[in-house]
Order: C-alpha cells, then structure tokens, then sequence
C-alpha cells in the first residue's frame, strides 16, 4: 500500500517498501522523466518508494523514514550530479547511489565513483540493461559504462607492451549494415541472445555475423573487435534509446 506526500513540488512520492524488492528513490529536475523512470522501473520489478527534483528535498522528507537499498540521479551537470553524491553518500550512508551521465571519459567515470557514486551508467542507456545495471548495483557491485571499460583497456593496449600493438586492421574492411548494427551492440557487451532480441534476428544469424566481422577486422574475440570498433571509429555511438525519452513516453502513456 502506497500513499502520496506532497510539498510544493519538490517531493512526488513517498510509498512504504514492500516485500523484498529493491526500494528505490529518483532524484532529476524533469518530473515528465521522473514520473516515467518510475513506471519503467516499477515494470522492472523495484519499488520506488521516493522521487525527488534534488538531494536536498529528499534529504529534508525521507532521512529518517525510509529505508533505500538505490538512489538514481538525474543531474543537468556533472558538478551537480558529483554535489548530489556527496550529500546522499553523508545522509543515506547505506544507500547505494547511481548517477546518470552523458560522458563516458575514463576521467569523468573516476571522478564519478570516487565522489561516493557506486553507479556511472549512460542516459542513453536502454531499459533492460538499466534494470539489470541497478540490479548488480544493490548487490553490491560496482557498475561503470561499457565504453569507459573498452576505452580503459584500449589505452592498455596501445601502450608498447600492450597487446593492441600485435593488433593490425585491415585498410580495406568493408562491413554491411547488419555487420555494423551487430558491432555496435558488441561495443555495449551485449550477448548474443540480447543482440538477437534488438535486431529481431535469430541467434544462430548472430554468430554468423560475429564471425564475419571477426574474420574481416582480423581479430580474435569479440572484445578485440569491440576495442577496435571504438579506437578506429568503425561504427557510430551506440543507437538505443534514451531511457529519458523512454520515460517521457512512459508517462504520457498515462
């Protein structure tokens, strides 16, 4: 049973945890996306038990009444989403917090995590892998985006004793635009049954396509081919869609 607190507008929702879901409280300035993340998650099978337009108004209502295993933050700015981390990480200490972001640096990752963040993952990030990143964040794992890893190990392996330099790419590589589609999902880590589902083909055509591309780019594995689609700029940034237009949508379903 769920009931409604209000104060202004600063916090939408206040609910009381039920069962053993994940209690989950919403933190951005956009009450469109708010109201959406919120449906989407619920869908996902967490409990929002709070949704808030800052820290400060969570802070104020819910310190001492709620009990929150995840924080989402939705900031406009990198300074305000790290000021967000830093208060929630003194007044929710147990609280596992995420926050989204739109730049998948290998500096701004660090910054992010080492402000109190246990989550850094991308706005454009789709729903399921959202649901299953905040999953593995309230188990107590630490979640970074899948472009900041690669990068991270590219920069390893284009050093001399690194093993990127034993790697050579073909000058002529010519990729069709499944190939490609496939590709970009392998630069997300994505397995082989998620890739089916998004490309609406079936998994045995996918391993077909990743041998190709394999075979084409003159790599081993699909994290070479991953590392070399994002240093060589062979695809675009990953096309999914934005989980903010995904709860826009969401809300105005209602």
């Amino acid at each position: 049973m769920h009931w409604r607190y209000c104060q202004g507008s600063n916090l939408l929702r206040i609910g009381v945890k039920m069962g053993s879901k994940v209690s989950l409280a919403i933190i951005g300035r956009n009450e469109i996306v708010r109201e959406g993340l919120s449906r989407i998650l619920v869908d996902q099978g967490f409990d929002i038990v709070a949704t808030s337009v800052d820290a400060d108004a969570l802070r104020d209502m819910a310190i001492g009444r709620l009990a929150l295993d995840l924080i989402i933050i939705d900031a406009p700015s990198k300074a305000e989403g790290h000021a967000a981390c830093r208060s929630l990480r003194t007044d929710f200490p147990t609280a596992r917090i995420v926050l989204l972001g739109e730049d998948f640096s290998v500096q701004t990752t660090s910054e992010t995590m080492s402000v109190g963040a246990d989550g850094y993952l991308a706005k454009h990030i789709s729903c399921e892998p959202l649901a299953r990143s905040l999953q593995l964040v309230a188990s107590g794992e630490k979640v970074v985006p899948s472009q900041t890893v690669l990068a991270m190990i590219a920069a390893d392996w284009s050093r001399p004793s690194g093993g990127m330099s034993s790697l050579t790419m073909p000058s002529d590589v010519r990729l069709s635009e499944r190939e490609r589609g496939v590709l970009r999902c392998l630069t997300r880590g994505d397995a082989n049954k998620q890739i089916s589902r998004e490309l609406d083909i079936t998994e045995a055509t996918v391993k077909v396509h990743v041998k190709a591309i394999m075979r084409k780019l003159g790599v081993l594995n699909r994290t070479q081919a991953a590392i070399l689609a994002v240093t060589r700029g062979l695809v675009e940034s990953p096309v999914v869609q934005s989980v903010t237009r995904s709860a826009a949508q969401a809300a105005r379903a209602c």
